[in-house]
C-alpha cells in the first residue's frame, strides 16, 4: 500500500460533545511540537434540524469553519491547517452534501458511516440491540457503497469498523468487504487505516489483506483528545502495531533485530516513516 501523506489526519474538536474540552488551537500547537506539516480537522458534521447526537450542532458549523480559518491564517508559517467534516451518507440528505461541497473553506468530506438509514426512513439506531447488531454489517456496507458512488467523498474512514460485530471472518464478511473495496477503487476514494480502531481492538487485518497493495491509504488518528496525536509518534505506532505479539515474535515476523525494536519502542532511536509503513503493510499480509 502507498501511504497518502496527509500529515496529522482525522482530528475532532470539543463541539462533537464526546471529545476533550480544549480549544482547537491546542491541537495545532501539539502538531507543531511534533514537527507536523499539516493537520486535518474533520469533526463530526451536523445535519439540519440536529436529528442526531454525538456531533456539533447545526448552529455551530459556521463558527467551526470561521475559527479554523482564523487559526489557519495565524499559524500559516508553521503548519497548514485543513478544514473538513466527517459525515455519514444518508440518501434523504443528498441535497445537503451538495451544499457542503459548495462551501469553499471545506476541503474534504470524510465518509464515516457510524449508522445508516433504513428503507422506511428510520435509522438503524431505532432498532433493538439484537436486530441492530445482526443487520449492521450489511446496512453499513450498503450505505458506504452508496455514499462512495455519489462522488461526494474523498476518503472513507475506518471501513473495517463495518465488521465490529463479526466474530469470525467468513465468506459473507469477505463478500461485504469486497463490495466496499471495489467501490472505493472504482471511485478513487482513499481508504483510511484508523489508529483509533487499533486502540479499541476493532482493527481487522483480514480486511486489509484483501486490499490492493499498490493503492494509496491514509493513516487517520481519529483524535478526540490532544494526547491521541501521540499515537502517530514512531515509537507509539510500532507498539500499537505489535499489539499482543511479544517483541521476540514481532522481530521474527518482520526480520527486525530485537535490539533495534526495543530501541524504537523505548524512544532511543527513531525509525524512518517509510519503514513504519512497510512494517504496517507486512503485518497485514503476514499475520
Amino acid at each position: 500500500m502507498i501511504l497518502k501523506q496527509y500529515g496529522i489526519f482525522h482530528v475532532h474538536t470539543n463541539r462533537c460533545g464526546h471529545a476533550e474540552n480544549i480549544s482547537d488551537e491546542e491541537y495545532i500547537k501539539k502538531a507543531i511540537d511534533m514537527s507536523a506539516k499539516d493537520i486535518w480537522f474533520t469533526d463530526h458534521a451536523p445535519f439540519p434540524g440536529d436529528p442526531f447526537g454525538n456531533r456539533m450542532k447545526y448552529s455551530q458549523l459556521d463558527e467551526y469553519i470561521s475559527t479554523l480559518e482564523s487559526l489557519k491564517c495565524m499559524y500559516k508559517d508553521k503548519i497548514t491547517v485543513h478544514i473538513g467534516l466527517e459525515i455519514e451518507y444518508f440518501p434523504s440528505f443528498d441535497a445537503y452534501y451538495k451544499e457542503l461541497l459548495k462551501v469553499k473553506e471545506i476541503e474534504i468530506l470524510l465518509l464515516g458511516q457510524h449508522m445508516y438509514e433504513l428503507n422506511d426512513g428510520r435509522f438503524n439506531f431505532e432498532l433493538c440491540d439484537e436486530e441492530r447488531q445482526e443487520k449492521e454489517m450489511e446496512g453499513i456496507t450498503q450505505s458506504l457503497v452508496q455514499g462512495i458512488n455519489t462522488g461526494y467523498f474523498s476518503v472513507c474512514a475506518h471501513p473495517d469498523r463495518t465488521f465490529r460485530y463479526q466474530k469470525e471472518w467468513n465468506n459473507e464478511v469477505s463478500k461485504n468487504a469486497k463490495m466496499i473495496i471495489k467501490a472505493a477503487y472504482d471511485k478513487n476514494v482513499i481508504l483510511e487505516k484508523n489508529i483509533g480502531l487499533r486502540k479499541k481492538m476493532l482493527y481487522r487485518k483480514e480486511f486489509w489483506k484483501m486490499t490492493d497493495f499498490s493503492k494509496p491509504v491514509v493513516v487517520g488518528v481519529d483524535a478526540h483528545n490532544v494526547n491521541d496525536l501521540n499515537e502517530l509518534l514512531p515509537n507509539n505506532r510500532i507498539s500499537s502495531m505489535r499489539g499482543n505479539l511479544t517483541q521476540a515474535r514481532f522481530s521474527q515476523i518482520t526480520d527486525i533485530p530485537i535490539g533495534t525494536l526495543r530501541d524504537w519502542e523505548y524512544g532511543r532511536r527513531v525509525p524512518a516513516p517509510y519503514i513504519i509503513d512497510m512494517i504496517d503493510n507486512q503485518l497485514d499480509y503476514c499475520l
